[in-house]
């Protein structure tokens, strides 16, 4: 008999145990799922219409002690060949890190120069958040300035 009262307690603590070990494990998914979310709405706001972006391959990686959400978004159902722009958010910043993803052209307008260097600096900051592979800001840093090395400016060479 007191086998029986001693199995039935066990059983009564282990099931009394049991929503607790869910309801921590659901808090560590959670918490990447709160992260993604403020990371996603960042993002999004960065767009002319926010509540149409679409996001793919995003996930939560540690580094320096805090949380760093890396993705790509695009508008609303992009074309099969449309650009997703590569995204990077640490927890808790309100300006996300958002790279066009833009190919460099043959040929720059003079008046665009500004913009395609902050790009290239928005790609080096993401290399740095672990964003994108290693060597890519270099890369595409290399091809930029290949194409403004040849420009011509005001008719000079």
């Amino acid at each position: 008999m007191n086998r029986f009262i001693i199995l039935g307690a066990s059983l009564c603590l282990y099931s009394v145990g049991q929503p607790v070990v869910q309801a921590h494990a659901a808090a560590q998914g959670g918490g990447n799922a709160t992260i993604i979310a403020e990371a996603e709405r960042h993002a999004a706001a960065t767009l002319p219409d926010p509540h149409t972006a679409t996001f793919r391959n995003v996930a939560v990686h540690a580094m320096d002690g805090a949380s760093v959400v890396c993705g790509e978004m695009a508008q609303h159902n992009p074309p099969p060949d449309g650009v997703f722009r590569k995204f990077g958010y640490v927890q808790g910043q309100d300006d996300p890190v958002v790279f066009s993803g833009r190919d460099v052209p043959t040929k720059i307008a003079f008046n665009d120069v500004n913009s395609w260097l902050n790009d290239s600096i928005k790609l080096e900051d993401l290399e740095e958040m672990g964003c994108v592979p290693k060597g890519t800001y270099n890369r595409y840093n290399a091809q930029l300035n290949q194409v403004m090395s040849q420009r011509k400016q005001f008719g000079v060479n």
